[in-house]
């Protein structure tokens, strides 16, 4: 069952979602792959493909807070904006959907649309996590059942460890890495952004704050 409203959605039909071109100025805060979960104030950006054309459907339409306030880009290609320009960036369960290549690519692209001191916080299934949670029985049945339960039924594709996330982002650039917790930060605008408590209390998720 949808917790929407008929009049809080809009039809699918005809839907197109909003473009960058449409904004008379950029934010300086920007929240990546932000799926149903807009955030007040800030870019909320988005590919629109399958996953979210489908959550769509299964509530029977377009929230407005999402037709209204989340713009299409592909995080995959070079990013629309200048140089040096975001505070603060966020995004929650996206890099493990793409191969590791690709958050490379990502995470340098982040890297250049941040300012200076700018801090990009993560939020994903980490390796540890997943593997205590759905590859603890070593048994052939309970593997195969948990490929699906972990990978295949989300689309996941690619885990990380504080270390491996790590490793990437100081080699690309990024100053400082900090370990964070659900919820937590020492900057204001970076508290209380995180909306999947079940990952946090399964163990699933690690939180990090990567500094420019």
């Amino acid at each position: 069952m949808s917790n929407y409203n008929s009049s809080d959605l809009v039809p699918l039909d005809g839907f197109q979602p909003r473009q960058l071109s449409e904004l008379e100025s950029i934010p300086k805060r920007i929240q990546y792959a932000c799926g149903l979960n807009a955030i007040d104030g800030w870019l909320n950006v988005d590919l629109f493909d399958d996953a979210l054309i489908w959550n769509f459907g299964h509530i029977g339409g377009v929230p407005k807070e999402v037709a209204n306030n989340v713009y299409k880009i592909n995080l995959l290609e070079p990013h629309p904006f200048p140089d040096n320009h975001f505070d603060y960036a966020y995004s929650e369960d996206f890099i493990e959907h793409i191969h590791q290549k690709d958050a490379i690519f990502f995470l340098t692209e982040v890297l250049r649309t941040l300012k200076p001191g700018g801090i990009l916080r993560l939020a994903t299934p980490g390796l540890h996590g997943v593997m205590a949670f759905h590859f603890n029985s070593p048994d052939l049945k309970s593997v195969v059942e948990n490929q699906d339960a972990a990978y295949t039924r989300w689309g996941h594709v690619h885990f990380f460890s504080h270390e491996s996330l790590r490793t990437m982002a100081l080699f690309l650039g990024f100053r400082k890495y900090r370990k964070r917790s659900y919820g937590k930060s020492w900057c204001k605008a970076l508290k209380n952004l995180e909306t999947r408590a079940e990952q946090s209390t399964y163990k699933i998720n690690i939180y990090a704050e990567l500094t420019k």
